[in-house]
């Protein structure tokens, strides 16, 4: 009977505890969610992005889309949630409440090394450089602002290099 309430009270814990944080701290992530697509912080003033990688080798420039090695919603999906990141400091888009630009900077790093290492691995492909473009689109995907330069990983360096200005 004792063991029956301490488990019961454990698995309570183990499932309230990260709901808790959710609620304190304003960030969610599946499963401690009640929106798995975040659709409710999405409306007609939210500014909506896509992201294109493109590879360079000797000057000549590469389209990766067809390198992704997973649907291209499910790849960029992974980046902006796992890698990337929201640019707000505290968002529902990502667990990292506060970072510096290092910290960024290892993160993006660590993803293009491992995601080279991919391209050679599956592709035999490999890039001087890979390049991070974005561009600002409405709802329906209409181009609002064409694709700009976000930064890039260079693989001679091994370090990724942000182009993103704040003042933009």
């Amino acid at each position: 009977m004792k063991w029956n309430i301490a488990y019961r009270n454990l698995v309570l814990f183990l499932v309230l505890a990260p709901n808790i944080f959710v609620v304190i701290m304003g960030i969610e992530s599946t499963p401690y969610t009640c929106a798995p697509m975040f659709g409710h912080y999405i409306d007609e003033n939210t500014d909506l992005y896509l992201f294109k990688f493109e590879g360079v080798l000797d000057g000549e420039k590469t389209n990766l889309v067809d390198y992704y090695g997973k649907p291209e919603g499910f790849f960029i999906r992974h980046f902006f949630s796992k890698v990337y990141g929201s640019t707000k400091a505290i968002s529902p888009f990502t667990n990292k409440l506060s970072e510096s630009p290092e910290a960024f900077n290892k993160r993006m790093q660590a993803f293009f090394i491992s995601y080279g290492n991919y391209l050679q691995k599956e592709y035999n492909k490999s890039f001087d450089k890979i390049d991070l473009f974005i561009k600002k689109v409405d709802q329906n995907r209409n181009v609002l602002m064409d694709y700009e330069l976000l930064g890039f990983f260079d693989y001679h360096e091994q370090h990724y290099k942000s182009l993103y200005h704040k003042n933009k």
